[in-house]
């Protein structure tokens, strides 16, 4: 802005007036001239001393023009003109990138029987049309034109989200949009409402990703006269990112999206893949989210330990190498929003070597097979009352290099069977990989887990006192009461005793 101060103007962009004055007006008693011009009019200035302070009070208010129901966005200028030397007049233009301004010019006339020279003129301008969002650049000259007399100031038109016009404005109006669904069938029914009048309206699925919504299946064209009715989408998935998208069917119409499904995190830990030759384990969303992605060794309960850092992905595929599929291997998803575990390998056979106890003459020993070439540790455990294997002193890891489809064995201390001992095997050739307990002894002296102990505990306990009631009913039943000539049951000689009374 040049020539005036800044705080020589207001903008109003909060609220938005409805059908207010849009002719152009000067101060009263004065006669004012409009006309238009070219913004495209040679323009030149004169560099010579000015009173400063010619443009006041400038204001850019945004207005609604209705006629009934149809409304348009104006741009309304209004500003004080300190008339001074031989200033006659005052020219506006609006102009916009891309667009033909709009330029006016308002030359005043005597004021009663006197001039306007050393009068403030208060003049609105007539409105100008603009467009939600738009970038206008205002510029006030002087007729005839200083150049120490010009004012500049960019405005920019609200958005149609903006509330004073995102249902007013034609092009804002993009309909609401209602819905239900049918889980079993995999089916919205969806509903639209508040659409533009005489417009046919679209509506299709689309998965969503970041500003792009890329559509999923056919796009559906509703007639005006059908607006009415509702329309069932199928969809394959119920994913978060997945929306209705809805629009008037005219060239750059606003569009409207609502997603039925946004906080059902659950179906995106499902796209986990592993392949078995390069040992690969795979996870690609299936939308964008926010979300750390770790491997994790779970212990049975509820508690998943973490094997190495965890990868933070923003709608990328993540990828783990060197994996050894096991049951107890998981992959642990943290958002945001909570914490998801998934055990990809816990259903079916998919790990690729087995550990187990043999006895032959009384040694017993650890048998590992593999169906690919790989290498393991090998250490001997006892278990506690409190379910973890305490490492034996004095027993160290050894590591076995085991062959494809080769069998070895492992001879355990004949003192095996004196305590309750395990072998923990692990695969120590892959960068993930998760420890194998074998605590099935064959021994003469059966030594148990502590945990399988207490679950014997708690369903042998419950069947004696049930199977002592039983007895005890059974025989209480075949008593006898020998009652003169007869013998009798304990029942029949209660019966009787109440018949007697």
């Amino acid at each position: 802005m040049r020539g005036q101060t800044e705080s020589s103007h207001k903008v109003h962009m909060d609220s938005i007036e409805r059908n207010q004055d849009c002719a152009w007006s000067c101060s009263e008693g004065l006669q004012c001239k409009p006309r238009a011009y070219s913004p495209l009019s040679a323009f030149h200035c004169r560099n010579q001393a000015v009173s400063s302070g010619v443009f006041n009070n400038v204001t850019l208010s945004n207005v609604l023009a209705c006629e009934g129901r149809k409304c348009s966005l104006q741009l309304r200028i209004a500003a004080s003109v300190n008339v001074t030397g031989d200033i006659r007049g005052v020219s506006v233009c609006a102009d916009s990138a891309g667009m033909i301004g709009h330029c006016q010019i308002y030359t005043f006339g005597p004021v009663g029987k006197g001039k306007a020279t050393g009068k403030q003129v208060d003049v609105q301008f007539k409105c100008v049309p603009v467009r939600p969002g738009q970038l206008v650049f205002v510029t006030l000259k002087t007729i005839p034109g200083y150049c120490k007399a010009i004012w500049t100031q960019r405005h920019l038109v609200p958005e149609c989200s903006h509330e004073g016009i995102r249902d007013e404005i034609t092009e804002c109006i993009t309909g609401k949009l209602a819905y239900t669904v049918n889980k079993a069938r995999n089916m919205l029914t969806v509903k639209v409402t508040d659409a533009p009048e005489n417009t046919d309206y679209n509506l299709r699925l689309c998965h969503k990703r970041n500003v792009i919504c890329a559509g999923e299946g056919a796009q559906r064209t509703i007639k005006p006269q059908y607006l009415e009715s509702s329309i069932t989408l199928h969809y394959a998935k119920p994913l978060p990112c997945l929306c209705i998208e809805g629009w008037p069917a005219r060239v750059d119409a606003r569009r409207v999206q609502v997603c039925p499904f946004k906080n059902n995190f659950e179906e995106l830990w499902s796209g986990i893949t592993y392949d078995l030759n390069k040992e690969e384990l795979i996870w690609e969303p299936l939308c964008p989210v926010k979300v750390s992605v770790s491997l994790c060794h779970a212990d049975g309960g509820k508690s998943c330990q973490d094997l190495g850092n965890a990868f933070y992905s923003e709608g990328q595929k993540v990828m783990f190498s060197s994996v050894d599929p096991h049951p107890m291997l998981c992959t642990k998803f943290t958002t945001e929003v909570g914490e998801w575990i998934k055990c990809p390998f816990a259903k079916g056979n998919f790990s690729v070597w087995t550990a187990k106890i043999t006895s032959k003459d009384g040694q017993q020993s650890a048998e590992i097979s593999t169906w690919v070439k790989a290498s393991f540790s090998i250490s001997v455990c006892e278990m506690n009352p409190s379910s973890q294997c305490k490492q034996i002193e004095g027993n160290q890891f050894q590591t076995l290099s085991v062959d494809k489809m080769k069998p070895t064995v492992f001879n355990l201390p004949k003192s095996a069977c004196e305590v309750c001992v395990c072998i923990k095997v692990q695969r120590v050739d892959v960068r993930f990989s998760v420890p194998v307990l074998q605590c099935d002894l064959q021994c003469s002296s059966w030594c148990h887990a502590p945990e399988r102990s207490q679950d014997i505990e708690k369903v042998l306990f419950p069947a004696l006192i049930i199977l002592t009631g039983i007895l005890a009913a059974v025989l209480f039943g075949r008593m006898t009461i020998k009652d003169g000539d007869k013998r009798r049951t304990p029942w029949t000689k209660l019966r009787c005793l109440r018949m007697n009374q």
